[in-house]
């Protein structure tokens, strides 16, 4: 027992974790704690001890990440699993079939083909479309209200005023749930854009929800299927 002691307290003034101890020596990382918890060692020592620490906490970090990675990458794929059924018994629903050939169209699916983003998001500028996608986000998705946000997409020739609170009133999605109204000019453009054209921009309509973007993704495949 001296000698395994002795040989663990000169390990531990290299700089050796208890982890790194244990495995030379078999020695229980309970006993080096009792052995060695007020041992003083050298700086050159601490600092080998804090690269060891920070350098598995790194690799913690990672190995955490990558099981998480797969694990929603698991569920992703249970969820459109069961939507790709899901779609052949709710095909004869009108309000389903278009809302979710609409999204198929003009929606976005990115995160379903590797975009980190993974989140619904529809744009549009007909008005008729972005009512009927309200529906359908409402009654066949089943989302709330308040979980749904919209952004205005603008040009220079609009009163922007005038189309957040258009739109705002056709989604009936409040003021305060607007994410920022972004503006852009195209090049092609030229500052000619007539100003009939598009006055009420484009909308985008949002949700954060992972799992009913996988959903829509599931349902969409499951048209493709059966149509």
């Amino acid at each position: 027992m001296r000698k395994e002691r002795q040989l663990a307290i000169k390990l531990r003034r290299k700089g050796l974790s208890y982890n790194e101890i244990n495995r030379k020596t078999g020695i229980s990382k309970s006993t080096l704690s009792y052995w060695l918890s007020h041992l003083e060692i050298s700086e050159t020592a601490k600092k080998r001890l804090s690269k060891k620490v920070f350098e598995g906490s790194i690799r913690s970090l990672i190995e955490r990440n990558k099981n998480q990675t797969v694990l929603a990458r698991k569920r992703a794929e249970e969820i459109r699993a069961r939507a790709i059924n899901e779609a052949k018994k709710l095909i004869d629903n009108r309000l389903f079939l278009v809302g979710t050939s609409l999204y198929w169209a003009e929606g976005y699916k990115k995160g379903a083909y590797g975009s980190k983003w993974k989140a619904v998001d529809f744009a549009n500028s007909d008005p008729e479309l972005v009512r009927i996608m309200m529906k359908f986000f409402k009654i066949i998705c089943g989302v709330s209200a308040y979980k749904i946000k919209a952004q205005l997409i603008a040009h220079k020739n609009m009163d922007i005023n005038k189309a957040v609170h258009f739109w705002s009133s056709l989604t009936k999605i409040p003021k305060e749930q607007f994410i920022k109204t972004y503006s852009k000019l195209s090049i092609s453009s030229k500052n000619k854009r007539n100003k009939h054209s598009l006055t009420y921009g484009t909308i985008h309509i949002r949700i954060n929800d992972v799992k009913l973007f996988f959903r829509i993704i599931g349902w969409i495949e499951g048209l493709n299927k059966n149509i």
